[in-house]
């Protein structure tokens, strides 16, 4: 927690004239923020939209929470994606509880190479599309010094598959390629150590989870999932940090597909197409180095490796993923350390993506 405090300076007043003056923005602590949402990629065609980012502290007496959001956002895209989703984290008074997880509907086109490390080339993937329901929520209560127990409950519902080519042999094989449903339940721990949950200049961080998914009615899918991310923030200045994180993801069972770790997307392994290799264990590295550049623009260098295979045993250097780029933040929120961040990366396979998001990757 922090010490609530007075102002020093009046905030700027929220004017459309300060909303579009860049000195005044990060000043003045938005608690609502609205974000256009306009990206165009070969795998969504144009998508477009908005979102909403409320954030705030909760307050006890003399003190206040860190910083605390709920985000949600609809999008929908020339080729017919849609999305409605929010996501959240929440810390109550006194930082007893943290309530973190997301959950929403979407119509989406995915690309399917195959499972493990051996996939086919890049452009002989199977396009399919698919509507998805989910919810992944995790509620922790506080045992003591920052460290929390509690639940994690996963529900995914995949369904409306429809594969743009016939399925090969092998394909028809794979658990859950033609949808599937899964339920999942599990203790986990969190220790949430760090100065700014939105955008860490020193701390660390651990949360570690296990879910079984179980199988009920028509839903043949019973598996178990293990899970850990530990992130470390060094403070280089008052204005550059140097941040790490582990991760490491790893399932048993009857898996269907799109519960298999995968690698890519716009946190971790940034560069790789979401799904570009998915097996049943994942580990993978990342830092990152944030740097201030001029009054509220700040920079980001980052890079990642990782290895996926069926097992932790099954890892081999022969088949270590790479991906770095370089992007730009952008300070909203001065008192909880908000920024929108732009980011480019590239793979060592092929290709490239960017990325617009609200918060850090990590």
């Amino acid at each position: 927690m922090v010490n609530a405090q007075d102002a020093a300076v009046p905030a700027p007043k929220k004017t459309i004239r300060n909303f579009i003056n860049p000195d005044s923005l990060p000043l003045m602590n938005l608690r609502i923020v609205p974000i256009p949402i306009l990206t165009s990629t070969p795998e969504t065609g144009v998508r477009f939209g908005g979102a909403l980012e409320y954030f705030f502290n909760a307050k006890e007496k003399d003190s206040e929470a860190r910083g605390s959001y709920i985000h949600g956002q609809l999008t929908y895209s020339t080729l017919g994606q849609f999305e409605a989703k929010a996501t959240w984290q929440v810390f109550t008074k006194g930082e007893k509880f943290v309530f973190r997880g997301s959950a929403g509907y979407s119509t989406y086109n995915d690309r399917f190479w195959g499972v493990g490390n051996n996939t086919v080339a890049e452009n002989n993937y199977l396009a399919q599309d698919y509507s998805r329901v989910f919810l992944e929520s995790r509620t922790y209560r506080l045992l003591r010094n920052q460290w929390y127990i509690g639940l994690k409950l996963d529900y995914n519902d995949v369904y409306n598959v429809v594969n743009l080519r016939p399925l090969s042999i092998s394909e028809q094989q794979v658990s859950g390629i033609n949808g599937s449903k899964s339920l999942g339940l599990g203790p986990a721990i969190l220790y949430e150590g760090r100065d700014f949950p939105f955008s860490a200049h020193k701390g660390a961080f651990a949360e570690f989870y296990f879910s079984r998914n179980i199988s009920f009615k028509n839903n043949p899918y019973d598996f178990n999932t293990w899970f850990i991310d530990l992130r470390k923030f060094y403070p280089l200045t008052p204005n550059s940090t140097l941040a790490f994180q582990l991760s490491s993801i790893h399932t048993s069972g009857n898996v269907p597909l799109r519960e298999l770790p995968k690698v890519g997307g716009s946190v971790l392994m940034r560069g790789y197409f979401t799904g570009r290799f998915r097996d049943r264990s994942f580990t993978a590295l990342q830092a990152e180095y944030r740097f201030h550049i001029w009054r509220w623009i700040y920079g980001a260098a980052f890079g990642s490796a990782g290895l996926i295979d069926d097992a932790p045993s099954s890892y081999s250097t022969s088949n270590l993923l790479k991906a770095g780029g370089l992007g730009l933040r952008f300070l909203v929120n001065k008192k909880n350390r908000m920024f929108l961040r732009l980011d480019y990366a590239r793979n060592s396979t092929a290709g490239g993506a960017y990325y617009i998001r609200l918060n850090e990757a990590f």
